[in-house]
C-alpha cells in the first residue's frame, strides 16, 4: 500500500544519462528530474553506465558504484565495461543486474521510491519490470527513441518488451504522432502524450533583438543535432543552397558533431556555399543556448524525430521555425510560430526558409516565448507528470 502524498518520492531510471557536466546526451531526463524536484518531489536517479572496450586503456576510468548529489538530487551510477557488445542480451542482462544493485544501495540510504520513472525502455524497461515484480513499485515509462519510427528494433526485442509495456502503470510518448504509433507497435491503446520539457533556463535568457535585417548583417538560420544520416543535413545544404539564388542575405549555422561532418564540409564547398556555411562542431548546453540566441531562426531537416528538444528550446528563446514533419514537429509547431514542410523535400525546405525569411518581421520573439511557455514549460509538464503519479498512487492505494 501506498500512501498519496504530495511529496511524491519519484526514482528516475534512464536508459542514457549525461556522462559529464554539459552533455547533451539525456540532458532532457536529467533536466525533467530536477524540474520534479523543484516543485517539492524526492527525486533520485540510478543509471548503470556502460562504456566500451576501448575505455580499458584511459587512465581517468571511473569504475564501480559512483555516488553523487546533482543540484542536491541523488544520482546513482554503476560504471563497467561492456565485454559483449554485439549480444543485446547479455549486455542487457548484466545492465538490468548492476542496475538492481543501485537500487538496493539507492533505497538504503533514502528509503523506498513510491514510483518508478523511466526514460526509454531500452534497457530501464527490463530493469523496471524487475524492480515493480519483486519490490510492488509501480512504474512509467517515457518513450523517446527514434528507434521504433526507423525499424532498428527487431521483432523478438518488440515481443520481449511488450509485458514491460504491458505491466507499465502508464505509458507516455513525446509527441502525438509517436503515441500513435507506438499505440500500433504494441497493439495496447496504452500511449499517452505529454512532451519533453524546456529548461527554464532557455525561458529565462535575455531575448536578443534580432529583428533587424540588412545588407550589412546576415539572416542566420541555424541547425543543432547530432549529425547523424536521419538528421538530413545534406538536404538541409541543398536547399540551402537554392535559398542562397534568391536570398543572398543569409547565412547557415550548423551545430553539432557525428559521423556525417566531414562529408557535409565537403558538401557545402561542392555546392559552393560554404562561405555562408559554418559548422561549430560539438557544442555544450550552454553552448547551444548561446549559439541558438544569435541566430534568426531554427531549421530542422529531420527524417524522423520522436519530439525534437531543440525546437522547444529555440522557441523558449523567441525564435521562429521551419521544419519537417517528421513525428515530432507536428506537436510543437504552429503557423503562429513557424511552419512546417514535408521531409526529404529539399525544395520544399527552401521555399519554407524563403518564406520564413520574408515573413519575419511578423513574428514576435515574446510571443514566441510565450508559447512556447504555455506548453512546454517545467511547470506546465511536470503538472501533467504529477496528476499521472497521483491517479497511479491514488489506484495503488485502494
Amino acid at each position: 500500500m501506498h500512501t498519496l502524498q504530495e511529496q511524491h518520492h519519484i526514482l528516475v531510471i534512464p536508459s542514457w544519462y549525461p556522462a559529464f557536466e554539459g552533455d547533451v546526451g539525456g540532458s532532457f531526463f536529467r533536466e525533467q528530474a530536477l524540474a520534479l524536484q523543484n516543485v517539492g518531489c524526492k527525486v533520485g536517479v540510478i543509471y548503470p553506465q556502460i562504456s566500451s572496450a576501448k575505455s580499458l586503456f584511459k587512465k581517468n576510468r571511473k569504475k564501480g558504484l559512483e555516488v553523487s548529489l546533482d543540484e542536491g538530487m541523488p544520482t546513482y551510477r554503476y560504471h563497467f565495461i561492456n565485454s559483449s557488445p554485439k549480444i543485446n542480451s547479455l549486455t542487457r542482462k548484466v545492465w538490468v543486474k548492476y542496475g538492481e544493485k543501485l537500487y538496493l544501495n539507492y533505497v538504503e540510504k533514502y528509503g523506498k521510491p513510491d514510483i518508478i520513472h523511466v526514460h526509454s525502455m531500452l534497457n530501464a524497461g527490463f530493469l523496471a519490470l524487475i524492480l515493480k515484480q519483486k519490490y510492488n513499485i509501480p512504474f512509467v515509462i517515457t518513450e523517446h527513441s527514434s528507434a521504433f519510427a526507423r525499424n532498428l528494433i527487431s521483432k523478438s526485442t518488440i515481443n520481449k518488451l511488450k509485458p514491460v509495456v504491458f505491466n507499465a502503470d502508464r505509458c507516455v510518448a513525446v509527441s502525438n504522432e509517436f503515441k500513435l504509433l507506438l499505440n500500433n507497435t504494441f497493439s495496447l491503446n496504452k500511449w499517452s502524450y505529454i512532451p519533453n520539457i524546456v529548461s527554464n533556463k532557455f525561458l529565462n535568457y535575455n531575448l536578443n533583438d534580432t529583428s533587424l535585417v540588412n545588407e550589412n548583417k546576415a539572416f542566420t538560420f541555424i541547425n543543432v543535432c547530432l549529425l547523424g544520416s536521419n538528421k538530413k543535413v545534406d538536404l538541409l545544404l541543398r536547399a540551402f543552397a537554392l535559398v542562397q539564388q534568391k536570398t543572398p542575405n543569409v547565412k547557415l549555422v550548423v551545430g553539432g558533431a557525428g559521423p556525417e561532418l566531414d562529408n557535409l564540409i565537403e558538401l557545402a564547398k561542392t555546392l559552393k556555399v560554404s562561405n555562408k556555411v559554418k559548422f561549430l562542431g560539438a557544442l555544450s548546453r550552454e553552448e547551444v543556448l548561446e549559439q541558438v540566441s544569435l541566430a534568426n531562426a531554427f531549421v530542422l531537416s529531420s527524417e524522423y524525430e520522436t519530439f525534437g528538444v531543440v525546437l522547444v528550446e529555440a522557441l523558449a528563446l523567441g525564435k521562429p521555425i521551419v521544419a519537417t514533419k517528421c513525428g515530432g514537429p507536428e506537436s510543437i509547431i504552429s503557423p503562429e510560430v513557424g511552419l512546417l514542410v514535408n521531409k526529404n523535400n529539399e525544395n520544399e525546405l527552401a521555399e519554407g526558409m524563403i518564406s520564413l525569411y520574408e515573413d519575419y518581421p511578423q513574428f514576435n520573439e515574446q510571443d514566441i516565448r510565450d508559447y512556447c511557455k504555455k506548453r512546454f514549460s517545467e511547470n506546465a509538464v511536470v503538472n501533467s507528470l504529477i496528476q499521472i503519479y497521483r491517479e497511479i498512487l491514488s489506484n495503488d492505494s485502494q
